[in-house]
């Protein structure tokens, strides 16, 4: 009696402790406080956009721009206008010329090799240019040229301060500037970059939002 009484309590205190294994934990409703910041997504509402075309030096294709953007019916195109520091690239006939006429000369037999030479002066000699350029893709272009034509040239830059525009709207949320930028993305002539509105203000904010068009 007293051996079955035995095998009963451990059969039982097994079963116990098996049940306790086996249970799933408790999960506590308890919240616990977020500490961790989530980063700041496109898109809320408190913050605003600008769309901004790139940086354009040629007045004539301001204009044109312009007027394209006007014309497709984009809304409160803003014309900025400012001065900056650009480098200007320089290829000119290494020959310098006493005479004007055979400075005249040069110039037409490198205007003959399909090159918009032209006639300069930049001391008490005569020179000829062969381009002034500030944009180095094109300057890359024409060395290209040149050297194809295995014509000897000299070659200098640098910085110089010019006029320069942009094209901006008003600022928006991150939505519709983002529709914004894709219609002037698909002009494929303006190059538009989408900035938040605090790096906008950091980068013109001393420009006039309402300059005229050059």
């Amino acid at each position: 009696m007293l051996k079955r009484a035995v095998t009963l309590i451990l059969l039982v205190a097994l079963g116990w402790a098996g049940w306790k294994v086996w249970q799933p934990p408790a999960v506590s409703v308890q919240s616990r406080p977020v500490v961790q910041n989530l980063p700041e997504r496109p898109g809320e509402a408190v913050e605003l956009w600008r769309v901004v075309t790139r940086r354009m030096i040629v007045p004539k294709a301001v204009k044109e721009l312009g007027k394209t953007l006007r014309e497709r019916g984009l809304p409160a195109v803003i014309t900025l206008a400012r001065k900056e520091a650009v480098v200007l690239h320089a290829f000119d006939d290494p020959r310098s010329f006493d005479r004007r006429e055979d400075a005249v000369r040069a110039r037409n037999d490198w205007r003959k090799a399909g090159f918009d030479a032209e006639l300069i002066k930049p001391d008490e000699h005569f020179g000829v240019a062969l381009g002034r350029l500030y944009m180095a893709a094109y300057a890359r272009a024409l060395q290209h040229q040149l050297e194809l034509a295995k014509r000897p040239y000299t070659y200098h830059r640098r910085q110089v301060s010019i006029p320069t525009w942009h094209f901006t709207f008003a600022a928006a949320p991150y939505a519709e500037a983002s529709r914004l930028w894709s219609r002037v993305q698909a002009l494929g002539v303006a190059d538009p970059v989408l900035m938040r509105e605090s790096r906008f203000r950091v980068m013109f904010d001393h420009v006039s939002a309402d300059s005229p068009d050059p």
